[in-house]
This record gives C-alpha cells, sequence and structure tokens, in this order.
C-alpha cells in the first residue's frame, strides 16, 4: 500500500488573510446583496416628489429666502462632502455602492468610524437642503416617513444580510458603532 500526500485545501477552506482593520473581506461573497425591494436614492427621490406635490396643493413658505440659501447650501455641501468620503473608502476596498449587490469587503474607517450608513446620512442632508433652499415645509416633512422606511426596509435588511456574510467583525462594528449618528 502506498502512502498519497493529502490535498491541499480548497481555496473555501483555507484560512482567510489577514486584512487591516479597517476593512474585511467576505469569506464568500453570494451571488447577490441583500433583499432590498428597490435601490434607495430611488426612495428619496419619490418622495421628494410627493412632498414637492404636496407643497404645490398646500403653499407655505419657510424663512426668509437668504437664510434659506445659506443653510439649504451647507446641508447640500455637507451632504456632497460625506458622500463622497464614503464612496471614496468603498472604491478603495473594491466593494459595491449599489446596496443590491454583493458586499465584497466591510469598510469600517473614514465616515464608518462615525456611522454606520454614511451614505444615508448624506442623502438626508442633500434632500433637507434641497427642501430648505426651496423653502417647501412638506418636502422637508416627507423626509420622516422617507427616512423610517429606509430604516425598516433597506438598512435592517442590509444589516441582517451583512451579519450572515461578515460574522462577528460585523457585529463588533454595529456594538460599536451607531446606525445614523
Amino acid at each position: 500500500m502506498t502512502d498519497t500526500p493529502p490535498e491541499p485545501p480548497s481555496p473555501a477552506e483555507s484560512p482567510a488573510p489577514q486584512t487591516p482593520a479597517a476593512e474585511t473581506h467576505a469569506p464568500q461573497t453570494p451571488a447577490h446583496g441583500p433583499d432590498v425591494f428597490t435601490f434607495p436614492p430611488v426612495i428619496f427621490a419619490i418622495f421628494l416628489i410627493m412632498g414637492y406635490i404636496t407643497d404645490r396643493g398646500f403653499p407655505v413658505a419657510i424663512g426668509a429666502p437668504v437664510l434659506r440659501q445659506i443653510a439649504g447650501g451647507a446641508l447640500i455641501g455637507l451632504g456632497v462632502a460625506l458622500a463622497g468620503w464614503a464612496v471614496a473608502r468603498f472604491r478603495k476596498a473594491k466593494t459595491h455602492l449599489d446596496v443590491r449587490k454583493p458586499a465584497t469587503a466591510l469598510v469600517t474607517d473614514g465616515p464608518y468610524r462615525f456611522t454606520r450608513n454614511p451614505m444615508y446620512v448624506a442623502a438626508s442632508l442633500l434632500y433637507a437642503g434641497i427642501a430648505v433652499i426651496f423653502g417647501k415645509i412638506f418636502m422637508l416633512a416627507f423626509l420622516i416617513p422617507c427616512l423610517l422606511l429606509i430604516d425598516i426596509f433597506i438598512i435592517r435588511r442590509e444589516e441582517s444580510y451583512l451579519d450572515a456574510l461578515f460574522g462577528e467583525p460585523y457585529r463588533e462594528f454595529r456594538r460599536n458603532i451607531r446606525r445614523w449618528l
């Protein structure tokens, strides 16, 4: 009888290489992302449009135009800066921006040190900035149900997906970093 050497472990069985604390790569990336029903910016756009239409039917102006421009511009500027920072971290980690696609890395640095959802915070700032600039009170008020929908039907599904995909590194991230701010 001859002894045959054991076969090397398959890539799926091999231990994952150590990565920096700022990102953890998925051991096995599923073929799809979390089960969300649409691309989140679509939800923001729908509520923005619904608020605009409601404001057209019940026009109520808020604040002085100059103050609205300054405050709204500041909100938009913060939103753009935060979104750019978050997108840059995703690109560096080579993971998908589209929540409907599979995650390939868990990003925990950059703005992710302060919030688990900087892209949604950025979208909220952009939305609020637009509503303030145009002085649309109902448009601004529609941000509340928009965020509830995002939280319940997008973020919670993302969190469940990331927990299943990344396990303990994601659970530790979730314990240490707030969902919003």
